[in-house]
């Protein structure tokens, strides 16, 4: 298609239309498109936009290493970019018609090809070549910016602030090679969909700076875990113990430590039997459980409902003083998945005295220092408003501490290291700019640190008769090693499991009371 303006004979144009200009006919004026200042700026942002592209795809396409500041550029800016100058061009085009005929000049719009004539048979192989570039550019670049969008870098770096705890810890995690996407959308155009709309909502919190400090969790929009954990993991597969083995160190001057080793009751499909137990037992077989909670993070259950799909039978678990409304505003009834006890599979925020105790069964925290454990959970625990100032309180509060209390008494090199340790446990774990750490990110795969498997276990629910949801020990696990020493080697072991000892002699209270009485998320354990 080709837009002619036919105006006054300049005596120095050539006719495009083929007609003949000493016939005495009016001659067509050949006007420059870029006469107006818009097509100048479209066609240069056209241009600009097309090698933009061309080099940064090349660097994309070339580099071993992934950016996704680059990927952003490359694949939707620079497209954008060339859209918005052929609009632009567009705009010019038809601006200047219109002001032609407002003028009274004569336009004639030519919808057919014309072979006669040399010029307008260039001028389309050069739209038609140009358009397909464009068009080509413009799909690969969507597609390219949808893979940027969905990938890994894109969800963890593009926000620096917002999605650091979770990046930081997703890298650190089992999961750290799995892609966001498929475990947040998994496989379906419903979920992506869906997660799309809801990136605009979140872009638009990002950019107005009034986004939620911390994210609020558990993400409710995730779809069942069967249709994404158990795409890579078989439930009825996993069978047999797992021999777990801790050390752990008390906030004394000596950091005694205490060691336990558990026969974890994983379950599962047990192939010899065909039968179905242990921990995965709630996921397995013709058990259905479902509960209830008013707490937005899921952490107070009030209601448990069992019912066996092979009998029809029905057992209900409630507090035996309250009634129960499960049709109150705010209340959520869920079906048990995997995501009810893993709630943290790949963005696990270590308490500090786990994280501790665990540097000190490596070593690279030396447990020959005084109170070291205790002085580390001080420093980490408390309030910093930016990780620059809890970088360097840090640091010097333990060093000042051991050259105040400790002079001459322990080794400086030990101090500095256990010093730095800390600081890389603070920078892993605490993220005081989004008011994120253990204290806001529950871990529902434990006992000690948050309710977690007690939630349910040790809740005080009973059915109408009277009977409550076991909280024995051997349910889960049996104690194979425990004592005082931070060598298995050292302690006497049972395959058929000890009784639990109390590192500090407390009676029998540890049969009726939760762990989370008294071992506080400050603490751990």
């Amino acid at each position: 298609m080709s837009d002619e303006i036919q105006g006054e004979n300049t005596g120095d144009n050539e006719p495009i239309d083929g007609s003949d200009a000493t016939n005495g006919e009016e001659k067509v004026e050949v006007r420059s498109l870029y006469r107006h200042p818009l097509a100048a700026v479209g066609g240069a942002m056209v241009l600009a936009g097309l090698l933009g592209f061309a080099v940064l795809a090349f660097v994309d396409l070339s580099s071993p290493a992934s950016n996704p500041y680059r990927g952003l550029v490359t694949f939707i800016g620079f497209p954008v970019i060339v859209l918005v100058g052929a609009i632009l061009f567009a705009l010019a085009i038809r601006i200047q018609v219109v002001r032609a005929r407002r003028r009274g000049e004569h336009i004639r719009f030519n919808l057919r090809v014309e072979p006669s004539s040399p010029r307008y048979m260039r001028s389309l192989a050069i739209f038609g070549v140009l358009s397909a570039v464009l068009v080509g550019v413009v799909a690969w670049g969507g597609f390219k910016g949808y893979e940027v969008t969905d990938s890994s870098s894109f969800c963890g770096e593009s926000c620096h602030t917002v999605m650091e705890p979770e990046w930081v810890t997703y890298q650190a995690s089992p999961h750290a090679k799995v892609a966001c996407a498929q475990c947040h959308i998994g496989p379906g155009a419903s979920f992506f969909v869906r997660s799309k709309i809801d990136g605009l909502r979140q872009v638009w919190k990002t950019v107005t700076n009034t986004y939620d400090r911390p994210v609020p969790t558990p993400v409710t929009s995730l779809r069942p875990a069967q249709e994404t954990c158990e795409g890579c993991h078989w439930p009825e597969q996993f069978y047999g113990d797992k021999l777990v083995t801790k050390t752990y160190f008390r906030t004394d001057e000596n950091n005694t430590p205490w060691t336990i080793s558990l026969a974890v009751k994983i379950g599962g499909g047990d192939p010899s039997t065909g039968q179905v137990g242990g921990i995965h037992w709630h996921m397995l077989g013709n058990t259905k459980i479902e509960y209830a909670t008013a707490d937005p993070k899921r952490q107070e259950i009030f209601w448990v409902r069992m019912t066996d799909l092979s009998t029809g039978e029905i057992t209900e678990y409630k507090p035996p003083d309250a009634s129960t409304d499960l049709n109150e505003p705010g209340v959520e009834v869920r079906t048990l998945d995997c995501i009810d006890c893993h709630n943290r599979p790949s963005h696990d925020y270590q308490p500090p005295a786990t994280a501790i105790n665990l540097e000190m069964t490596k070593g690279t925290i030396s447990s020959d220092l005084p109170l070291v454990r205790w002085e580390g959970l001080n420093l980490l625990n408390a309030p910093y408003k930016t990780k620059a100032e809890a970088d360097d309180a840090i640091q010097t509060g333990l060093e000042t501490f051991y050259a105040e209390k400790y002079a001459g008494v322990v080794e400086e090199v030990d101090v500095v290291q256990a010093a730095e340790v800390l600081v890389a446990i603070y920078n892993e774990n605490f993220f005081p700019e989004m008011k994120t750490d253990y204290r806001s990110r529950e871990n529902n795969l434990s006992h000690f640190t948050n309710d977690g498997c007690f939630r349910c276990h040790m809740s005080g629910l009973q059915t109408y008769d009277g009977q409550t949801i076991s909280s024995e020990c051997d349910s889960c696990h049996l104690i194979t090693a425990q004592g005082q020493s931070a060598s298995l080697a050292d302690l006497d072991s049972d395959i058929n499991g000890f009784e639990f000892k109390h590192p500090v002699p407390i009676g029998g209270a540890w049969k009726v009371t939760k762990c989370t009485t008294c071992h506080t998320p400050e603490q751990g354990y």
